[in-house]
Order: structure tokens, then sequence, then C-alpha cells
């Protein structure tokens, strides 16, 4: 009896967090909707912002100091519109599959994180191997897998004054790899173990669902790809995955 007792509260207690999840799921895939649209308008301005700034550079009689002030205005409307296509691109339900920059990729990655980066405090270093192939696989899951790592490392450094590596290297002729580091606080050996497993997490209570590295591990899976991790407690957090540069 105590043994079908406790069995029942732990179903009871995963369709509680199933409920949960797939609540958040939906207020997420709404939310998602919303910004896609806000993106979609600021492309409009920040157009106009360029060919205006360029209009004015072309001019004739304009200050340096000024001509300096448009370039830059000019420079950071073009990124900032850079990165809302590349939002709207990510929002997309569609598969993106074709050939992909690995070193683009993480690139706009840190950049839409780069806030949230400068907000914890923590120095973002890349280290960039140039030489690599592109790959073929769907760029939005290879968006989502660095995501969730990404976030997950700032999220462990949230006292500030933490580092985090991210570099890309090849992984043999047909394999290429990025690898994520961070001067968090470490994992326990007990927990690396489950680190994967569907709904743990070592985050306070209403911080995590325990499914972001459970999603990622099977991103990367599905793809033919293969995630590991390291650890140390006290002493930062490793992440490594290597994909196949065919899929």
């Amino acid at each position: 009896m105590k043994n079908s007792a406790a069995r029942y509260s732990n179903e009871a207690i995963l369709s509680t967090e199933l409920l949960r999840q797939l609540a958040y799921n939906e207020k997420m895939a709404e939310l998602g909707k919303i910004s896609a649209g806000v993106v979609h308008e600021l492309n409009a301005p920040l157009s106009v912002i360029i060919s205006a700034s360029q209009m004015i550079m072309r001019e004739s009689g304009v200050p340096e100091a000024v001509q300096e002030m448009i370039a830059r205005i000019s420079s950071e409307a073009q990124r900032l519109s850079q990165l809302t296509k590349g939002l709207l691109n990510f929002s997309s339900h569609d598969e993106t599959i074709g050939e992909v920059d690995l070193n683009l990729t993480v690139d706009f990655i840190l950049n839409f994180l780069n806030f949230e980066a400068a907000r914890r405090g923590v120095i973002v270093r890349k280290q960039f191997d140039h030489t690599l192939p592109v790959i073929r696989l769907d760029a939005n899951m290879l968006k989502q897998i660095l995501l969730n790592i990404v976030m997950n490392a700032l999220q462990a450094m949230e006292n500030g004054g933490g580092k985090l590596l991210v570099e890309t290297v090849p992984a043999g002729c047909d394999h290429v790899c990025f690898i994520i580091a961070d001067t968090g606080p470490g994992i326990s050996p007990e927990s690396i173990k489950r680190i994967f497993d569907r709904y743990y997490t070592t985050k306070k209570p209403g911080e995590g669902t325990g499914l972001g590295l459970f999603v990622t591990k099977n991103l990367v899976e599905s793809m033919g790809g293969e995630i590991t991790v390291k650890s140390r407690n006290g002493g930062g957090t490793t992440f490594t995955v290597t994909l196949p540069v065919s899929n």
C-alpha cells in the first residue's frame, strides 16, 4: 500500500509539473509571436535611420565631428537591423536546414546575450577557428542549443565577476566542435550525473524547469552529435558539443 501511495504521489507531482510546463510553453509561444511582431516593426524605422544617415554622410560641408557621429549611428543601426533579422529567423517554426557557419552562429547568440552577460558582470571571450568548414544542419536548432548552454552558464555566475570563454575548433576531418567554459561555482559529482535528466535542475525553485539541458542533449543527438560536460565543484564548468559537418 505504501509503495502504491508513493507511486500515485509521484505521478501526481509529475502531472502537476507537466501542466505547469505546458502552461509556461503556451505563454512563451504567445510572447514569441508578440515579440516577432515588435521586431518586424523595428525594421522599418531602422531602415529609415540607415538611409538617412548615409545620405547625410554623402553631403559636402558636414563637419568631421558630425560625420563621425552619423557614421556611428549608421553602424549601430545596421547592427540592430542584422540582429532583428536574425531574431525573426530564429522565431520561425520552419525548418532552416542548410549550410551554416558555426562561427557566425556563435557570434550571433553571444551578441544577442550581450546585455545578459553585462547585467551579471560576466566577461565574455570568443576564440574562433576560421578554417572550419560550413556544416549542414537546422540553423535554428543550433541557435537553441547555444542559447540554452550559454544562458545556463550566465545564470551560474549570478554574483558577478565571472568569465565565459566560447571556442570553436575542428574535431577531425568530418566534425566540428564548440566549447563553452565558465568560471561559475561548478557542479557537484552527484548533480553532474543527472544534469541531462528530464526535470532535474540545480536552480532555486521557480528559476528552472529542469528541461533546458534535457532538450539540449536531445537536439544535439538528433543532429548526430554529442554533448559532454566536465566540472569541478568550485572550479567552473565546461560543455563540449561535437557536430558532424554533413547531416
